[in-house]
């Protein structure tokens, strides 16, 4: 064994898979150093999930060889994997709420008393995650439900460190945090490539690529595009060309600043954790709201949408009294849409198809007397399937089967769909690839330019900057702060909203 195949904890070499006559993953070799936080990047299809399943062992190579820790592994299933150490956690917390951080942290590996298999030594177990847990943060006691977003993937983490984990594959584990959620998480996947401990870090974010990891592979139609052990000389530009194959012009919206018109107008509006004395956006106008969890700019959100109610508040549009809406129903019939940040959640049925996802909010539309009418549905189905360019064969295809991207532009399309004057998405660009952001900031930028309102939440500061005509920030549930075009910059919205400033 030579001295550089030590160097690699991991190491692909042409790494070939094929489904039948697709290759998802063509002559791929890649290389993972010991002891650091290396990216992988690529566009919804490029083959990340393809390359993560081959190395957690949820799948084998058609041809190639995987090499850990300079030997070659052959035949491995998931359970030999982990049990060499290596480790899938997955974007989405994989934790038994109603358990215990202490029985999560050992799920699968509980001790039990002697002589009595099958019974759980608690006091065995409580000592065990005590010590695991130390200088942690997290309480082993503690109902695992009542963690929060970062602490869960922290727990999800620690498991796969207790069970054996050397190299741990983080499946865009900042996935819903906050950024100071998210900085919290970096700083603990430091502490812990300081004690030897190898990720793979999958993200759509050049940001985060560029601040937490060594190095990076990038694919893209399941080839390696590039790769690197060290990220000095790379910008976050160079990483989009490499990830799409060209250079991404980055969408800048044209005279930003505050619009004029009878628009939409909010006065005196009170609601659980929300006092909102005056609210207005003009026709045309890109409105980001900004702020810490609880701090009003969801709720206030969801409130328009009729998620949450209202118990005061006088509403308008063009000069014209609106009732609030009690209900997404009723906020449809006023004309608002609101798109959730959990599209998997809220955006879509999966196994239903692209046709009937966006057509399903505007079916009242699309019918007389009970009955769909059929040829219209089609056209809009057909209208927006093709406006927008989701990428699928036609619009029978299931939802499910698509990338998060093409998800994504399914659930705009069914959202506008019904018509709206008033457009709120919520993170509408998370776990979406530099590709397709850039199409959704450009199709929002030509909405507006037809006369629809858009209020934008996202945690994406530069998404923010580039795309609103001004930002209002929220504290204590109330706007405390508005910037307006020049005005706008992440350094000026981060110490607004969170306190603090860039570096």
């Amino acid at each position: 064994m030579t001295q550089a195949s030590t160097d690699y904890i991991l190491r692909t070499q042409d790494i070939v898979k094929r489904y039948k006559a697709v290759v998802a993953l063509d002559h791929v070799s890649i290389h993972i150093r010991r002891g650091t936080i290396h990216g992988l990047l690529g566009e919804n299809g490029a083959g990340k999930s393809t390359l993560v399943s081959l190395i957690s062992g949820l799948i084998s190579p058609t041809e190639g060889k995987i090499f850990l820790d300079g030997e070659e592994i052959q035949g491995s299933d998931v359970k030999q994997m982990e049990a060499r150490g290596v480790f899938l956690v997955t974007q989405e917390p994989m934790i038994v709420e109603s358990m215990t951080v202490a029985d999560n942290l050992m799920l699968g590996h509980w001790p039990v008393k002697r002589g009595l298999p099958g019974v759980v030594d608690q006091r065995a177990l409580h000592d065990e995650a005590v010590r695991a847990l130390a200088d942690t943060g997290l309480d082993p006691g503690m109902s695992a439900g009542r963690l929060s977003a970062v602490e869960k993937r922290k727990l999800n983490i620690l498991r796969a460190l207790f069970s054996g984990g050397k190299l741990l594959i983080l499946d865009e584990p900042t996935a819903a945090l906050t950024l100071a959620d998210r900085d919290h998480m970096f700083d603990f996947m430091r502490e812990l490539k300081a004690t030897g401990v190898s990720f793979v870090f999958i993200s759509h974010y050049n940001e985060e690529i560029l601040s937490i990891c060594d190095g990076v592979s990038v694919l893209r139609n399941g080839r390696l595009a590039g790769e690197m052990d060290t990220l000095e000389s790379i910008d976050s530009d160079a990483l989009s060309e490499l990830v799409i194959g060209r250079d991404v012009p980055l969408f800048y919206r044209q005279n930003p600043g505050k619009k004029t018109g009878s628009g939409w107008r909010m006065d005196g509006l009170r609601a659980p954790g929300i006092e909102i004395d005056h609210f207005e956006i003009a026709p045309g106008e890109v409105v980001g709201f900004a702020g810490l969890p609880g701090s009003g700019a969801k709720e206030f959100a969801k409130v328009l949408f009729g998620l949450n109610r209202a118990s005061a508040g006088a509403f308008s549009h063009a000069g014209n009294p609106v009732t609030l809406p009690d209900h997404p129903q009723a906020a449809f019939a006023a004309g608002i849409a609101y798109l959730s940040d959990d599209r998997h959640r809220d955006g879509f049925v999966g196994l239903q198809s692209i046709g009937h996802n966006i057509s399903m909010s505007s079916l009242g539309e699309l019918s007389v007397a009970g009955v769909v009418n059929k040829a219209r549905e089609q056209q809009v189905v057909d209208h927006y399937f093709k406006t927008l360019r989701v990428k699928a064969p036609t619009p029978e295809v299931a939802v499910g089967t698509l990338s998060g991207g093409n998800a994504q532009k399914v659930v705009l399309s069914r959202l506008l769909a019904t018509g709206p004057r008033l457009l709120i998405l919520d993170e509408p660009t998370r776990g979406i690839d530099v590709g397709v952001k850039e199409e959704i900031h450009q199709l929002v930028d030509s909405l507006t330019r037809e006369g629809l309102s858009v209020i934008v939440i996202t945690s994406d500061l530069d998404e923010l900057v580039r795309l609103v005509d001004r930002v209002c920030i929220f504290v204590g549930g109330r706007v405390q702060h508005e910037y307006v075009g020049a005005e706008l910059s992440k350094d000026v919205i981060l110490e607004a909203a969170f306190g603090t400033a860039t570096v």
